[in-house]
């Protein structure tokens, strides 16, 4: 018992120690195992190194893809899975065994994240023209190059990682790029840095729009950033909101796996991107799935309302017959 009590915990520490403590971990627990994994499959695949250019991870994918597909896994896992892991732990109580945020959802519920993730994507659609269209003033040309470069670099690999043309190379795909990145991204943004910046500002609504601003930033792809923001909204809000992780993996699953499912039943064009439909009929129906989003958000937080109020009720009755 004295042994569990001088546990270091991060439960009662400030936020900015927990924030300390996660990216300390990150970088060096989660690095390290990252460059561990990364030079032991180099060293067992026999890729010469010394033939690659600046463009490393393009030249990589091009030569070798299932190497490729190999550092994708070990980075999600030993850079989010593993050290959000370990700061959840840390971020216990000493009576706590472990993070309530994992009840699993009713069956309604999964299907109307479903539903939402759907809607979501023709939103994002929308949002991603008009981002794509982002231009810099003349002195800042030199940041728009870089972005762009940026841009395209991670187009480029994101072609490489998701073409398939069998079902087994689909269903590898699935895991890569929908499977491992729904649960290691909401495990580390929304199931540790979220609940930290909830202590930082103490308003759940700015801690899920930094972490939204964040989670965008952090893939590089800013001619993006409007999609993901909106995506990091959504799922912030469906983890406040639905109290649980599994919420925001299923929505986050959902957006991830269509595209893979689409480049493999060819509805992608070679570019990587969704054929070109006239901009004006999708502001015509965009409508209907802002309109859907919204009520499956506003049932999440009305939900939220009634058991935080049947929660108040209880403790205000507890107190009284205490007195």
């Amino acid at each position: 018992m004295s042994e569990n009590r001088n546990h270091f915990s991060l439960y009662d520490q400030s936020p900015v120690l927990q924030l300390v403590i996660t990216l300390l971990i990150t970088v060096f627990v989660g690095g390290a195992l990252f460059l561990v994994l990364f030079f032991a499959g180099l060293l067992i695949s026999g890729i010469d190194t010394n033939s690659l250019s600046e463009n490393f991870m393009t030249e990589l994918g091009e030569s070798n893809i299932n190497f490729f597909r190999y550092i994708m896994i070990i980075q999600t896992i030993s850079v989010l899975i593993i050290p959000a892991i370990m700061v959840r732990k840390l971020m216990l109580s000493h009576d706590q065994k472990s993070v309530n945020d994992f009840g699993f959802p009713n069956l309604n519920e999964i299907a109307i994240v479903v539903l939402l993730a759907f809607c979501i994507l023709p939103i994002n659609g929308i949002a991603g023209e008009l981002n794509s269209g982002m231009k810099f003033p003349e002195w800042l040309a030199g940041m728009e190059d870089w972005m762009r470069l940026k841009e395209d670099e991670a187009a480029e690999l994101t072609g490489l990682l998701i073409a398939s043309d069998t079902a087994g190379v689909m269903l590898l795909n699935l895991f890569i790029i929908a499977v491992l990145p729904a649960i290691g991204e909401e495990l580390f943004f929304r199931g540790v840095l979220q609940r930290i910046f909830y202590g930082f500002f103490k308003s759940p609504h700015f801690s899920i729009w930094v972490m939204a601003a964040l989670f965008s930033a952090i893939h590089l792809q800013f001619y993006g950033f409007i999609p993901r923001f909106i995506l990091g909204l959504s799922f912030g809000y469906l983890y406040y909101w639905g109290k649980t992780l599994w919420l925001p993996v299923i929505a986050h699953f959902v957006n991830n796996a269509t595209a893979v499912a689409a480049e493999y039943f060819n509805v992608i064009e070679q570019n990587g991107s969704f054929p070109d439909t006239p901009i004006w009929t999708s502001f015509l129906i965009l409508p209907i799935p802002v309109f859907i989003s919204v009520l499956i958000l506003l049932y999440f937080r009305n939900k939220y309302n009634h058991q935080k109020e049947m929660i108040d009720e209880i403790r205000l009755n507890s107190d009284e017959g205490n007195e």
